[in-house]
């Protein structure tokens, strides 16, 4: 029931587990503003290069096959000049 005065201030409690997803979001929102990168989900062609090169490029975080097209939903967390790359290297 705590509400925090100070501005952009979360209430959390480590006792009962309150909060802290909503403190891991911002921590992750911080971190990538200030790195640059941003989380996205790409599909990719499995006999194509794409997911060897985000695994090069990138820090992939899932993968989901679908084996019945051959494809792949692809989380990755990118900077926005390796994303460039990636779609001028894979344009479709």
């Amino acid at each position: 029931r705590y509400k925090p005065t100070e501005e952009n201030a979360l209430a959390i409690s480590a006792l009962h587990g309150h909060g802290l997803e909503e403190l891991k979001e911002e921590i992750e929102k911080k971190i990538l503003t200030v790195t640059g990168k941003k989380i996205l989900t790409v599909n990719v062609n499995l006999q194509g290069p794409q997911l060897s090169w985000l695994y090069k490029e990138a820090t992939v975080q899932e993968v989901e096959v679908m084996p019945e097209d051959g494809t792949a939903r692809v989380k990755v967390i990118i900077g926005s000049s390796a994303f460039g790359r990636y779609r001028h290297l894979f344009p479709n």
